[in-house]
């Protein structure tokens, strides 16, 4: 990836440094408009360590959330009813900073610690279900995340018009998806079908995993292209911060791909 730090616009103007599409609001391109002159810009390498921080603080919180999940006398897991408010919690956090990306720092740093509380907690439930699933998805989602990033590296991904427009339609409808399911649920119809161990069930997560993975084609393009373009330096939260969102879809997905394949055995 290229390094950041372009000069910025003549006379110090401020003005968007790109319009094209991704699939993660945390890359809105109105935001990163370029800096005035003679201030510090965003770089790769920055957010980069920006990004590491707040998944080292995921990290944190999710041993906190998986110590908190209790059991009953018979082994079934009790399910922690915080779980939710703290989800609600991120999500309200998550907004915030998507709205004020000024202040993804502050906001970032407790939305990876609430987000890292919850996933902590349902990685409990699932494992004591499927015993040592939570070690097999968390390396899953590394190695794509890995694998993703050498494939952009190497040029064998590359964030074409064709490429992002597939993957925003994409994102977007399943987002639409699970709208629609939520709203089903609460008129007491179930209608998340991806989530039955079923070949079709199989399938349909398979390609929610694949499409979350190629969104970080989409990050990466994006982080390089602000860096590039001389974007305020401030916004390498709001970017690590991007990162962060995909990498808990994904292995969030990941984990119920690989719950569904072991519920086949």
């Amino acid at each position: 990836m290229a390094r950041g730090g372009a000069t910025a616009s003549a006379g110090g103007a401020q003005a968007p440094v790109d319009t094209r599409q991704t699939g993660n609001p945390a890359f809105k391109a109105s935001v990163y408009t370029a800096a005035p002159t003679g201030q510090a810009t965003m770089t790769v390498a920055g957010t980069a360590i920006k990004a590491l921080y707040f998944t080292v603080l995921m990290v944190a919180g999710a041993v906190v959330g998986w110590s908190l999940v209790e059991t009953d006398p018979t082994g079934a897991v009790v399910w922690p009813w915080w779980t939710w408010w703290l989800s609600l919690g991120a999500f309200v956090v998550a907004m915030v900073t998507l709205r004020n990306p000024g202040q993804a720092a502050v906001t970032g740093t407790l939305y990876a610690l609430l987000q890292g509380v919850v996933l902590g907690s349902i990685s409990a439930i699932y494992d004591v279900v499927w015993n040592g699933i939570v070690l097999q998805a968390t390396i899953v989602t590394i190695g794509i995340m890995l694998s993703v990033l050498v494939l952009y590296l190497l040029g064998v991904l590359r964030a074409t018009p064709r490429f992002v427009k597939m993957v925003v339609i994409g994102t977007v409808g399943v987002a639409l998806l699970y709208l629609f399911a939520w709203v089903m649920a609460l008129f007491g119809i179930d209608m998340v079908f991806w989530a039955k161990p079923t070949s079709a069930g199989i399938f349909w997560s398979l390609v929610i995993v694949g499409l979350a993975a190629l969104n970080f084609v989409l990050d990466f393009e994006a982080i390089e292209r602000y860096s590039s373009a001389g974007a305020p330096k401030v916004y390498e939260w709001q970017a690590a911060f991007g990162v962060i969102l995909t990498l808990v879809w994904l292995y969030l997905e990941v984990l119920r791909l690989i719950a569904l394949s072991r519920s086949r055995e």
